[in-house]
């Protein structure tokens, strides 16, 4: 479980480091979005603003626009620091609320500083908080409605201590008021609503904490989804398609050890170190790249599994998450195709002037310890126990017996049950002999080499 959870946490490290690039981008995108909406904000108010008397309003666009470039300019240096972004937003309120402090004009008359409480400009304050989920950083989101909110109420205090400006107790409108008295109040120009400040507060807040929560949410699916990805990225360099859906779908398939019988095969290029002795280090690497992905083609194909490569020879399991009667023929279904593409593979190989290269494959089949092996720095989901070792003998034995393949009588019994004799063509028995290096004999089978292939079966 341990193990699990510091590779999660790995993962989750680097992911938050792509998140906060993108987090960086987002400026980018959030400052565009401003320009367009402070473009549209000052055509509308030039709009309404036919004798052009209230010039604060296109100064305080103004600022903010610069405000926002200087942000942007900023964070394509090195001196951007994650408070720049805190201390630009708290300046975007400033500046609006000095805007709504600056008396309003109509016909050459000033207009009572209460009617600035009544303005459209308090609605700016939205669109500032609004262009902060951009950057993606709920924090950011939160500051902006608290800012937002001190600053209009600056706003309302302000115009509370001009002279002449009156306000009335929280609770007179449901007190014994008529009608008429209440209109009255409410069309005086020198009247503040304090509760109707308080409740623009409220909505500020309240609509910075939603879009917050938003943004938090949006940044968890995004982080999860990724690691899902990935996760599915890592399954599908080992496991056949349609078993990465499979454990997709699953929780934790892979978790415990467990015993599973399955059927094991190793595959090795022969003729492998004769081949690097001269070759240069480039035509090696594609030498690997080209055998593993002909192998790996084999093994999907058939829905098994690779476990490993070591150097020039692959580990695949047949039957490790959804056994079945048919693994074993096809393991052996396999070995015959990776035989196959070998033998294309050497055609293309003679075209090019290159030398040809053999194939050596053993097959067992039989019970197994999967789980994860390993430290915590390092993990690795395999398989142990005779079986592995017996496949892993049978395949060296290729080179003794001059063979393609070579599978026990286990895999071949069970191949016979559920494919008949057409799956054993071509192979021929042979009575119990010892394995080097382990107790006891076997019997087995093995596919003599087409003709003209026995010098590439030179040992590796």
């Amino acid at each position: 479980m341990s193990n699990q959870t510091d590779r999660n946490l790995g993962t989750e490290e680097r992911l938050k480091a792509v998140f906060q690039r993108e987090q960086s981008r987002g400026i980018e995108v959030a400052t565009w979005a401003r320009l367009i909406a402070l473009a549209a904000i000052f055509a509308w108010v030039a709009l309404l603003d036919q004798t052009g008397e209230n010039t604060a309003g296109y100064l305080g666009i103004a600022i903010v626009a610069c405000n926002g470039l200087a942000l942007w300019a900023l964070h394509r240096t090195q001196l951007f620091r994650p408070w720049h972004l805190f201390a630009s937003v708290a300046f975007d309120h400033f500046a609006i609320s000095m805007v709504m402090t600056t008396p309003i004009t109509i016909g050459g008359e000033i207009l009572s500083p209460a009617m600035n409480t009544r303005t459209v400009w308090y609605n700016v304050y939205f669109l500032m908080i609004a262009s902060c989920v951009m950057v993606q950083r709920p924090a950011l989101v939160v500051w902006s409605g608290f800012t937002a909110a001190l600053s209009w109420s600056a706003v309302v205090v302000h115009a509370m201590r001009q002279p002449g400006t009156f306000t009335m107790p929280f609770d007179w409108i449901w007190a014994s008021t008529h009608a008429d008295d209440f209109l009255f109040v409410m069309q005086n120009p020198r009247y503040v609503d304090l509760s109707n400040w308080l409740t623009q507060v409220l909505l500020l807040l309240l609509v910075a904490l939603t879009l917050a929560a938003a943004v938090r949410r949006s940044k968890m699916l995004l982080v999860s989804q990724a690691a899902t990805e990935c996760e599915r990225a890592n399954l599908a360099r080992y496991f056949s398609p349609d078993m990465v859906e499979r454990l997709a779908a699953s929780d934790s398939p892979l978790s415990r050890p467990n015993t599973r019988v399955v059927c094991v095969l190793f595959a090795d290029l022969t003729g492998f170190t004769r081949l690097c002795e001269n070759a240069p280090a480039s035509e090696i690497i594609d030498l690997l790249r080209q055998f593993r992905i002909r192998m790996e083609k084999a093994v999907f194909t058939h829905g098994g599994t690779v476990d490993k490569y070591i150097g020039d020879c692959v580990m695949a399991t047949f039957g490790l998450l959804a056994p079945s009667g048919r693994d074993p023929a096809a393991a052996l279904a396999c070995a015959h195709d990776m035989q196959t593409a070998v033998v294309e593979w050497n055609r293309e190989r003679a075209e090019r002037g290159l030398p040809s290269v053999g194939l050596g494959i053993g097959v067992h089949y039989g019970a197994v310890v999967a789980g994860d092996i390993g430290s915590d720095q390092r993990l690795e989901f395999t398989v142990i126990g005779d079986t592995v070792n017996v496949a892993s003998r049978l395949m060296h034995l290729t080179r003794e017996l001059e063979a393609g393949i070579v599978i026990s009588d286990e895999v071949a019994g069970a191949a016979l049950v559920t494919d008949g004799e057409a799956a054993l063509a071509g192979y021929r028995r042979m009575e119990e002999m010892s394995l080097r290096g382990r107790e006891g004999a076997i019997a087995l089978w093995y596919r003599p080499l087409a003709t003209g292939h026995t010098d590439a079966t030179c040992a590796a």
